[in-house]
């Protein structure tokens, strides 16, 4: 056969079919790993960012050969996605040499960037080696709104230089967004400004805690009834909403388990200093890879799954469970704990399902 004739690779679908395939077999097939905590921006809803010229959050990542060592290590246990996230990759001057040996592993890679960093060089090195996806967060339609939450001047027009960059060479690129008080005002123009460049984009109003506890990216959240005035304006939401809340209807969840989710699975993730836990937002426990193998930590990341609820909580007869984002990353992060429900994300899951479902919460 010509290998011109082949069809393109579907990695969603591909992927979907692995999973299918694997049943109720747990394998590490995809991950997520972090570069580095540091950004050149300085949002004020971020969960992560620390300053790019801390010395402090420098001394905490690995170094360009403990990164392949780990990329090394995923590949032998079977790793075949990946997504490289931070902070800011691209602050990392070995971004070049980190990439390539995921792409040479043969890994299907995706990047979390926000592209002011790109160079001609860079976007060079991806189109000879292409990613599955570029995924860029965009924080606003206009220079001061996007300016507004990064807090980084000139930060808009570098945001539009490096996208272009990427376009330019046909790489697939998706957009995302954090809708906050700072730019709810622009998802139109936003939604505009993606669909002129004929792009994917997803946007969301959650907005976490910091990782090191802090509560400052709270501030910057809509309120509840914001984020159901979105699902209503916009029918792709809305109609997810309603296929979801139909397919769940009147089915209680009462899990006996901790963990309900993908996490720990068929995927996990892995931090800047080389701690590897079951989610990017669960990251308790986790596993130094360099004094413990992969496999012995993802054995023990099945152990987690394995939990059971020790406590009684509303979640045990809630009718909306299935509908609900509550998670331990989310208790994680509110309460130190994996258990504690969070009262907001309740209360944005019952009013989605009184309002997208033919039943009606009491």
């Amino acid at each position: 056969m010509d290998c011109n004739t082949i069809p393109e690779l579907n990695a969603e679908a591909w992927g979907d079919g692995l999973v299918a395939s694997l049943g109720h077999s747990r394998y590490p097939f995809g991950g997520s790993l972090e570069l580095t905590e540091r950004c050149n921006f300085n949002c004020v809803h971020c969960y992560i960012n620390q300053p790019a010229s801390s010395q402090s959050a420098r001394a905490r990542e690995m170094s360009t050969a403990q990164v392949k060592q780990v990329l090394d290590t995923l590949a032998q246990n079977g790793c075949l996605f990946l997504t490289l996230t931070g902070g800011e990759p691209l602050l990392r001057p070995d971004f070049a040499e980190i990439y390539m040996h995921a792409r040479r592993l043969g890994m299907v890679t995706t990047l979390f960037t926000n592209a002011t960093m790109l160079t001609p060089q860079i976007a060079d090195m991806l189109a000879a080696s292409r990613p599955h996806v570029v995924e860029i967060t965009m924080y606003g339609a206009t220079p001061e709104t996007y300016e507004a939450v990064t807090r980084m001047p000139g930060s808009y027009e570098r945001f539009v230089r490096g996208l272009e960059l990427l376009l330019d060479r046909d790489i697939r690129v998706g957009l995302k967004s954090m809708i906050l008080t700072l730019n709810k005002d622009e998802l139109p123009a936003m939604i505009a400004f993606v669909e002129r460049y004929g792009l994917d984009f997803r946007y969301d109003g959650t907005i976490w805690p910091r990782v090191d506890g802090g509560m400052q990216p709270l501030k910057y959240a809509i309120s509840m009834e914001e984020m159901i005035q979105i699902d209503l304006d916009y029918p792709d939401r809305s109609t997810e909403w309603e296929r979801l809340s139909s397919e769940f209807e009147g089915s209680a969840v009462r899990n006996e388990y901790v963990y309900s989710c993908g996490a720990g699975v068929y995927t996990f993730h892995i931090d800047c200093s080389g701690r590897m836990s079951a989610c990017m937002m669960a990251r308790q426990p986790s596993f130094d890879l360099f004094s413990t193998s992969f496999s012995d930590a993802w054995q023990q990341i099945g152990e987690l799954r394995n939990k059971k609820r020790q406590r009684h909580t509303k979640c045990e007869t809630c009718l909306v469970g299935a509908l609900c984002l509550q998670c331990p990353g989310w208790s994680q992060a509110f309460f130190g704990d994996d258990e504690t429900p969070v009262d907001s994300v309740c209360e944005i899951a019952k009013k989605r399902y009184n309002l997208f479902s033919t039943a009606k919460l009491q």
